[in-house]
């Protein structure tokens, strides 16, 4: 499980998470998969997305200012 390779440098974090999400993470921790529990599984899958965004540079994108004369079609385009 992905975990900071220095222990005391850990820091908790209190979490609310949709029903059907908290629901999947049981499941996986029930099959085995990332962690024995909700919680296990839930760090090991943040802690991957977050050092994946920090290799690809996300904190370095640009927002670009949206135009308030034309609608919102960001959500379209995911």
């Amino acid at each position: 499980m992905a975990r900071p390779e220095n222990r005391s440098a850990a820091r908790a974090l209190n979490l609310t998470l949709p029903e059907e999400t908290f629901n999947y993470l049981a499941l996986l921790a029930t099959r085995g998969k990332l962690g024995r529990t909700e919680n296990e599984v839930a760090t090991h899958i943040l802690v991957r997305e977050a050092y994946a965004m920090l290799e690809r540079g996300f904190h370095e994108r640009k927002v670009v200012a949206a135009d308030s004369t034309e609608p919102n079609t960001t959500a379209a385009k995911r």
